[in-house]
């Protein structure tokens, strides 16, 4: 170990850095500089593999006069790269070009402007869910999708309002009696000073001025009122007029609904959607069939959770050949006390005389239909001298309702009777997509982009980057690039 000569004591050792003033000689090439089993290599195969102006990429096909624009593919490239790295800002991925040697490599050092990168993002969204599924295809040819079963689950990811800009009729009208309020105030003020015989009180011009911007509030307030009540909106979002207010676990936001099909095999992503509708149980067939024709297959299996519960959905998945696994979601019955009241599986139902029998074996007769639900109910002296009443209602009688696919109900409960490992291997399946979305790549799990038409684009290259990725931790790097050549 070496000493120092003047104070004799030992000197640390460490691994120095080259002078920066000393001249270098990098390597020859950036190729030297990225390992074969790198992601961009990946991304280059994959790429290479795609025909843009099939999967209809704008200026796919190059004009022949006029500046050149930049590549669909090499854009594209940028984007894959970002989403995998969780850079979704077009400025980043700007910065990242002019700095990151993988990058570099990736687009020949190429450095195309923030707008640019941004104008490519907004004008392709429907190309970039084709190439979401391009990339279901090659999975299926290398057979890393099953089709045996999928799940299906959705999860709210907030738009880029805020909930200030959310508006309904009731908020309109409360802001509008606020308004109001602060109107009659400044005209008092007025008043007050007209009747002052000693001279002004008030800064009159300022009371004017702050009266006449409530007017104009009061006014555009009473435009917006108007125009949702001749429109039949419920609500609006100022600025993003396709996102709504939807329920989450925490807090109400403003959102959309993200839904998804996963395999079962590795847990990829066959078909994705974004709505706008707060609630799941609309979902459950359009989604499966949509998984059902991406696979190509005569039949599927798929397993939901409870959101899901549709009786008019579970008979639409039987008709498409569809067997569901979602559990039946019913209205419990409520409690007294301890005793907890008869539930609708107490009662027998009888499809010859069409009557439902009590557990005090009293009939419930047809009372009236509603949009394809049966009621029925028991007559008020059987459940007013009935000695186990206390156990049924707290009414005068009992009512029952069948839903319009009763049939199709029971037979889902038969199912998940039968099978209640569904909800294990449901689990198993989706949530591990959602998370790696939702915190791998969104990180705050939030759009950048407006619009169904920007929140599609995010998403479709969003669900790329985490398919991609499967696939790389499923069959290795260079085994995937290999295949894709």
């Amino acid at each position: 170990m070496p000493v120092s000569q003047d104070t004799g004591i030992f000197l640390m050792r460490y691994i120095r850095g080259e002078n920066r003033s000393q001249s270098a000689l990098f390597p020859l090439s950036l190729d030297e500089l990225i390992p074969d089993d790198h992601l961009v290599r990946v991304i280059e195969a994959y790429i290479a593999l795609l025909d843009f102006e099939q999967l209809g990429f704008d200026k796919a096909r190059p004009k022949a006069t006029g500046r050149p624009s930049y590549d669909p593919a090499d854009l594209l490239k940028l984007y894959l790269y970002g989403y995998f790295q969780r850079i979704r800002s077009s400025r980043r991925l700007e910065a990242e070009c002019r700095r990151n040697v993988e990058v570099m490599w990736l687009l020949g050092r190429l450095a195309p402007d923030f707008k640019t990168i941004a104008d490519f993002r907004r004008d392709n969204s429907a190309a970039f869910t084709a190439t979401c599924r391009a990339f279901v295809r090659f999975c299926r040819q290398a057979g890393l999708i099953a089709g045996e079963l999928v799940a299906i689950d959705g999860s709210k990811l907030q738009a880029v309002a805020s909930s200030r800009k959310h508006l309904t009729p009731k908020k309109l009208q409360h802001r509008e009696a606020a308004l109001d309020k602060k109107i009659a105030r400044y005209l008092a003020q007025l008043d007050e000073a007209d009747r002052d015989e000693e001279g002004e009180s008030i800064d009159r011009s300022a009371v004017q001025a702050a009266l006449a911007e409530l007017q104009v509030k009061k006014a555009n307030n009473q435009t917006c009122q108007v125009l949702m009540q001749a429109q039949g909106l419920a609500q609006h979002v100022v600025g993003e007029s396709d996102a709504q207010k939807m329920r989450t676990a925490s807090v109400p936001l403003v959102a959309y609904n993200v839904q998804s099909v996963v395999d079962a095999k590795h847990c990829l992503i066959l078909h994705h959607e974004v709505t706008q509708e707060g609630s799941d149980n609309r979902q459950l067939e359009p989604m499966a069939k949509a998984a059902k024709d991406e696979l190509q297959q005569s039949k599927l299996c798929v397993t939901a959770d409870a959101g899901y519960s549709n009786g008019a959905q579970f008979q639409a998945c039987e008709d498409a050949a569809i067997t569901a696994f979602v559990p039946p979601n019913r209205a419990n019955n409520p409690t007294s006390g301890e005793e907890q009241y008869f539930d609708r599986t107490d009662f027998s139902y009888d499809k010859d005389t069409d009557q439902y029998q009590c557990p005090a074996g009293k009939p419930l007769t047809l009372k009236q239909l509603n949009k394809g639900d049966r009621i029925y109910q028991a007559a008020i002296s059987d459940c007013g001298k009935c000695p186990l009443k206390s156990r049924c209602t707290k009414a005068k009688r009992r009512y029952l309702m069948r839903h319009a696919h009763e049939a199709a109900f029971e037979r889902m409960e038969q199912r998940m009777k039968a099978h209640p490992e569904m909800m294990v291997y449901r689990r198993s399946i989706v949530e591990h997509p959602f998370g790696n979305l939702k915190h791998w790549i969104f990180g705050n799990g939030r759009f950048l982009l407006r619009q169904l038409k920007g929140t599609r684009a995010e998403m479709a290259l969003a669900v790329q980057a985490y398919n991609l990725k499967r696939a790389i931790q499923v069959l290795g790097a260079q085994k995937l690039i290999a295949l894709m050549g």
